[in-house]
């Protein structure tokens, strides 16, 4: 008797899996376990379906590590009620920094692959840039934009690489935040 499913359908049985169901369940994997835990097995057998049940619902591996990336940003800028530019500069590092943190694998990800860049993290490096260059005389190559990021990325890298409590925390964090942002505001209003 010949099938009636389509290749790489889901088989009878895995009516509740989703493609959120699935993005849920690898976030703890990566967190954990970096890329090198996400796999169609290892998430097949962490939900009790076939790996052709997984890959149907999430493509191919880079569209689930670019789903994943969507999911773990998405809406980080939220509503930010600061009105200056310094003030909703720091209120999007504050946000970027803690979401990087705790999904630190992906960012890893993305910086080396670009094409898994999601809207939200174009739209958080788009507020970025927005109040940097209204901070900086418009800023036309971004070195205040670039600094930051980078500043940010290597905080959330020494951060998850230290042992538990040795490391910076997000207080040391937002302390370097505001002592830059006072420093570029001291600049610009002395020259």
């Amino acid at each position: 008797m010949t099938s009636s499913r389509g290749a790489g359908r889901p088989a009878q049985g895995t009516a509740s899996l989703s493609r959120q169901r699935i993005l849920t369940a690898a976030l703890p994997l990566i967190r954990r376990g970096g890329v090198e835990a996400i796999s169609f097995r290892r998430l097949a057998e962490a939900l009790g379906v076939s790996p052709m049940a997984v890959k149907y619902h999430v493509g191919n591996r880079k569209n689930l590590l670019a789903s994943l990336v969507e999911l773990a940003f998405r809406d980080t800028l939220g509503e930010i009620e600061a009105t200056s530019p310094a003030e909703r500069l720091r209120c999007v590092l504050l946000r970027y920094c803690a979401r990087a943190t705790a999904h630190a694998n992906l960012v890893r990800c993305l910086l080396s692959d670009m094409s898994l860049m999601s809207d939200g993290i174009v739209a958080i490096t788009d507020e970025i840039r927005k109040n940097t260059q209204q901070l900086n005389d418009g800023d036309p190559y971004d070195v205040m934009l670039n600094l930051l990021v980078d500043y940010t990325h290597g905080f959330v890298f020494s951060a998850i690489a230290a042992k538990p409590g040795q490391g910076p925390s997000m207080d040391d964090f937002q302390r370097s935040i505001d002592w830059l942002l006072a420093s570029s505001s001291c600049a610009r209003t002395s020259g």
